[in-house]
């Protein structure tokens, strides 16, 4: 089973996510509605990937050789219309979120938010 962590700013949790947000992120840094408690484990800056499609509408972020990145992808909670196409290539600025038992969940892609984006190619 897949869960998802793509969601649109302002919007519910992701989907898989048991339940609405109990209330604001602890991290001031933070704009979508993770869950409570929710912090920025780390930043990226400039950091270039590969856009994956998953099913029909979902899209993540190839993570290669980011030790905290335990899924191997990272998926945005505010993804760009414009970038979501499969085998795109960005440039990524943003936060890596993370929040208690973030490891015991089933998720597809570990959680982020970006504050800047490039379309490479």
């Amino acid at each position: 089973m897949l869960s998802s962590v793509a969601c649109e700013k302002g919007s519910t949790l992701p989907n898989g996510q048991k339940g609405e947000p109990d209330g604001p992120a602890i991290d001031s840094r933070l704009t979508c509605n993770w869950r409570t408690g929710s912090t920025v484990d780390s930043t990226l800056t400039s950091y270039t990937t590969e856009v994956k499609q998953v099913g029909d509408s979902m899209f993540i972020l190839r993570a290669s050789g980011l030790k905290k990145i335990f899924t191997g992808y990272l998926g945005a909670c505010n993804f760009p219309k414009e970038a979501k196409k499969n085998g795109l290539i960005l440039k990524v600025s943003g936060y890596v979120v993370t929040y208690p038992d973030i490891t015991l969940e089933d998720i597809i892609a570990n959680p982020f938010e970006i504050t800047s984006y490039q379309i490479i190619k």
